[in-house]
């Protein structure tokens, strides 16, 4: 009896529309679409935005194509389009953990390295200065676009269906479902969507699912995040209980009401303004009057944006617009003699015009808005629905209400999904201006989530996955940007965001991705140092900074072999080929001599057979002494070597037979032919008979003696290159070489010179990188097993090749046949590249045309400027950026334009890389900033060095400090040099002793650091 009872209330609560359940209509679902009591078919698109940027005009032209796909869904009544969206700075840190936190620190604890320091810190200070912020178009397909047919037979089996079910009580009407409801509805959504993809706009549809949990986190903002999920028809469910004087009935074994679900808090109005639904307060905003200018909805959200406040809209498109005004046209019309409605004749005259000349029909428009805060804080609520208000009155001059009689129902106008009412007033608008203000010409990340975020310059997030995989499946990044823009900070951030995303995993656990990087002076050590800290002191051998020499310890021979070999892999041999071909090139010349790269082919192959257990050959004998650690093994182990003057290749062999691989290789670089080998490989019959008649016009040599003097002339320069390889890299993973020393510039030899150590560079970083399971058929059978276990986990990991200074190699062909011949093998090997410039020309036409992610971070004047849009073919929103948006490192961060090629589509965006000052710090590469933190990391150790700099200098550089201290000294008489030493020290001095500037660090309260990004 309470129970009948009970239930005869709340129906009669529901008829009065008290409660929040009166305000879902939605029933059941059918597939991915949602049921209303009325047999309505609901769907909602997830938008994520357009790939390009857009100006105003651009927005107008795709709106104007978008009514020509659309118009005739519109024309009449029965389709609906809901244009919805919310922007949440307080759900931004929620949304940051999601995107990228968490898995970036589940990727750190896989990897055991410590960056919760940089973690913690971007906890902090992201959410500070991005939001949150989803849209969604909800499309609404009514009985009304039914004929009289139709709607007969709908009901005829929606009865059919009635009749053999029992009583459902509060469950699911799952017999509210139609066929021919749902064909219309999916004929709808397919022609939104085709609309959307033409227009260049990224669009999903959500299942079922997806679609109510976005309706419940809209209604109870608490909820955002949750593992909330809905049990629709289908679903796997409990049976539930009666109460104890209940009888047991079907509903209690079917599928729950959908409104039971989403509500779980009710709602009480706080006066006639403000509403309380959960945990916050929501005040709403009506469009009383539509825009006198419509215009593109993210002006709307920029300007929003900026003022951080919470919110959301629903701007409701309806068709049949013209029938449902046609009653308020007739009585203007006779209403005429009053002068008041004349502007409301001329309003519908001119609609009616673009009809008649442009077949451009009119529709129904309303808009609804709301903002909130927490229960307990009603002055930000009225400063925020304030701000609001004006916001949406300078949207093309609307007029803006927030009394729309009952606040519940203006706080569920906003609401996506639950019924199409909506307290706006309506409007009659062109359906070219309405689609153009609804929310879909925001831009759009390809990703979904990122160990890389950015955002854009109104504050939205932006997340990057620096993978690549099935998105980008080739990964070759090209950074155009003058000195102090901001692109060594970007290329290390990218960097670090690889060795946080889910590239580390592979089949044989978590393990660092392999990078390396020819660099031009330490932009890269500050990169690291911070992975050797976090790496801990046992394993910080996997990351090295080598500044490059030509002097005892850096010895690197060009022949070395994978252990076990006797001869190069293809690619290998290839890059001999190359350099040797450089080596012998003279300085003021590209073009090689006749037939000096056919010869280098056979004498290399010479060279190498003459060091072999082969008729004529002379492999090269073992001597103790030279390898202690080689000595040690053989004593440890036991072993005898066969002969009584053995060879080095013996003691590969033996080596190799018990697993010491890695002392086998060791042994193995005195095995191999160096520089000076060559020679005696030229001398060779085969060769000497094949190349001693060919002359040289350009010297009047022949072309052995002419390869000859080249290769003495290599050995005295260099002669590092002509001895067995000392610079051991060991296990390691991340290998930075700054080639500054060795790579001068100045003249055709210097140049020269340069040339050649890119090349060499770029062999010792990624001679492993090419390895792939199909070489194995050219190794030896004694490591044939090692090698193709190895070869196949080199292959599985992601790896990246950076260049910085790429303009060093200009004039090249040599150097750049080799990088474009990386390109076009890097996506078999699963290798990324990175090429860093001050110009877009620099690159060269074959690596900037394959160029799958172009960070242009300025243009160097306007000539550059006009280049790189024209090479890029942007936009003229992505023009104007490029023009007059990049203006370098400054407090909000470091702008930069991104043109991506990704997911079979181009997307292009202006974004900032906004991070906190240890950061900063960490990856700085400014000189006078790094001096200073080398200082402090060598007197108070790594996170107590950043940490302190940090504080004192919170915007991530102490340059404009060094630099008045400097003027100071200077004015004094002091030399320039040791002025900026004094000052460096100085300053060192007063943070290790907390004095001067250091006074900062004795005190306990303290501002939150801002940002900067710098090079």
């Amino acid at each position: 009896m309470v129970g009948s009872l009970a239930k005869l209330l709340a129906g009669l609560s529901l008829t009065l529309r008290q409660p929040l359940y009166s305000y879902c209509d939605v029933e059941t679902t059918h597939g991915d679409a949602l049921v209303t009591k009325h047999s309505d078919y609901v769907s909602i698109l997830r938008v994520d935005g357009m790939r390009r940027m857009a100006t105003r005009d651009d927005v107008a032209r795709i709106a104007m194509a978008q009514r020509v796909d659309l118009s005739g869904s519109l024309e009449g009544r029965g389709h609906a389009i809901v244009g919805w969206f919310a922007s949440d700075p307080e759900l931004s840190a929620v949304e940051i953990n999601r995107l990228n936190l968490d898995s970036c620190r589940a990727v750190a604890r896989e990897l055991n390295i410590d960056l919760s320091d940089i973690l913690d810190e971007r906890a902090r200070l992201w959410p500070k200065i991005m939001r949150w912020e989803a849209a969604y178009f909800v499309l609404w397909t009514r009985k009304g676009v039914l004929t009289k047919e139709e709607r007969k037979q709908m009901k005829e089996e929606q009865d059919a269906l009635a009749r053999e079910l029992p009583r459902v009580g509060d469950s699911q009407r799952f017999y509210l479902r139609s066929d021919i409801m749902a064909a219309r509805h999916a004929g709808f959504v397919s022609r939104v969507l085709a609309s959307l993809r033409n227009a260049d706009v990224a669009s999903v549809e959500l299942d079922a699912h997806a679609a109510l949990k976005v309706i419940r986190e809209s209604i109870y903002r608490e909820t955002a995040g949750s593992p909330w999920r809905p049990i629709l028809i289908g679903n796997r469910m409990m049976p539930r209980c009666p109460e104890d004087d209940e009888k047991p009935q079907p509903e209690h074994m079917l599928w729950p009401s959908i409104r039971s679900q989403i509500f779980y808090a009710d709602a009480a109005t706080q006066g006639g303004q403000r509403v309380q639904i959960g945990d916050y307060e929501y005040a709403p905003v009506d469009m009383a009057v539509g825009p006198e200018d419509p215009r593109p909805f993210i002006e709307l959200a920029a300007a929003l944006g900026k003022d951080r406040i919470p919110w959301r809209g629903a701007i409701v498109v309806e068709g049949g617009g013209k029938t449902s005004m046609a009653m308020k046209e007739i009585g203007a019309s006779f209403l005429a003699m009053f002068p008041s409605n004349g502007d409301l004749r001329r309003a519908f005259a001119a609609l009616r015009q673009e009809r008649e000349q442009n077949n451009h029909i009119s529709v129904k428009l309303r808009a609804s808005f709301a903002t909130w805060a927490p229960i307990a804080d009603k002055r930000h609520l009225r400063r925020r629905a304030s701000t609001l208000s004006q916001r949406l009155e300078g949207w093309g001059n609307c007029r803006a209400t927030s009394v729309s009689g009952d606040p519940l129902e203006g706080a569920m106008s906003s609401v996506p999904g639950l019924s199409l009412a909506s307290t706006g007033t309506a409007s009659l608008a062109l359906l070219g201006d309405a689609l153009s203000m609804l929310p879909w010409n925001r831009t759009a990340s390809p990703w979904e989530k990122g160990s890389v975020l950015f955002r854009r310059p109104d504050g939205a997030i932006w997340p990057y996955d620096p993978i690549g995989g099935s998105m980008r499946p080739l990964v070759l990044d090209i950074f155009v940007a003058p000195p102090n823009s901001g692109k060594s900070v970007l290329a290390n951030t990218i960097n670090l965001g690889l060795c946080l995303s889910t590239a580390v995993m592979g089949s044989r656990g978590a393990k660092l991705p392999l990078i390396g990087k020819a660099d031009i002076g330490p932009s890269a050590q500050g990169f690291v140092r911070l992975v050797q800290e976090a790496l801990g002191p046992e394993r910080r051998h996997e990351a090295i900074f080598v500044t490059m020499q030509f002097g005892a310890g850096y010895e690197v021979n060009i022949f070395d072999l994978q252990v076990g070999c006797h001869y190069p892999l293809p690619l290998e041999r290839a890059f001999l080929q190359n350099f040797l071909a450089l080596a012998t090139l003279p300085p003021d010349t590209s073009k090689p001599f006749e037939g000096i790269n056919q010869m280098i082919s056979l004498v290399v192959d010479e060279a190498y057979r003459l060091y072999t257990d082969v008729p004529g050959g002379s492999p090269k004998h073992y001597r103790a002494g030279v390898e202690l650690e080689v000595d040690a093994a053989l004593r440890r182990h036991h072993i005898t070597l066969r002969h009584d003057e053995p060879w080095w290749r013996d003691v590969v062999d033996e080596l190799i037979s018990i697993g010491e691989y890695r002392l086998a290789g060791v042994a193995q670089r005195h095995a191999v032919p160096v520089l000076q080998d060559l020679i005696n490989a030229s001398r060779t019959d085969q060769v000497r008979d094949m190349f001693n008649k060919l002359k040289i016009d350009a010297t009047h040599e022949d072309c052995c003696s002419l390869f000859e003097r080249y290769i003495f002339d290599v050995i005295r320069k260099y002669p590092t290159l002509n001895s067995p390889t000392r610079l051991d890299f060991g296990p390691a993973r991340i290998i930075v070489l700054d080639l500054a020393a060795v790579a001068p510039t100045g003249s055709a030899a210097a140049n020269r010179q340069t040339e050649m150590m890119y090349m060499l560079a770029r062999h010792l970083l990624a001679r492993n990188f090419f390895l792939h399971p199909d070489y194995a058929q050219y190794v030896p059978e004694l490591v044939r097993d090692y090698h193709r276990l190895r070869f196949q986990e080199v292959m599985e990991s992601v790896k990246r090749l950076d260049y910085d200074e790429w303009h060093r190699t200009e004039g090249s062909p040599q150097v750049r046949a080799q990088a474009e011949l990386d390109v076009r093998e890097g996506r078999k090997h699963n290798i990324q590249l990175g090429f860093a410039s001050q110009r877009l020309k620099d690159m060269g036409d074959g690596i900037t045309s394959q160029a799958t992610g172009r960070f242009i971070l300025r243009a160097g004047d306007e000539k550059e400027a006009e280049e790189i849009i024209a090479r890029f073919n942007l936009s003229e929103a992505s023009a104007g950026v490029v023009r007059y948006g990049l203006n370098g490192p400054g407090p909000a961060g470091a702008p930069f334009l991104a043109v991506f090629s990704a997911d079979g589509a181009k997307y292009e965006q202006m974004l900032v890389n906004s991070l906190g000052p240890i950061e900063l710090w960490a990856l700085s590469t400014t000189p006078g900033d790094t001096a200073l933190r080398n200082r402090l990391y060598d007197r108070v150790g790594f996170s107590e060095g950043l940490r302190r700099l940090a504080k004192v200098f919170p915007r991530g550089s102490a340059l404009k400090e060094i630099e008045r201290r400097k003027a100071d000294r200077l004015t004094r008489g002091e030399l320039e040099t040791k002025a900026e030493l004094g000052v460096i020290d100085e300053l060192a001095g007063e943070l290790i002793n907390g004095t001067g500037m250091g006074m900062k660090l004795r005190d306990q309260e303290v501002e939150e650091p801002a940002l900067l990004a710098a090079e």
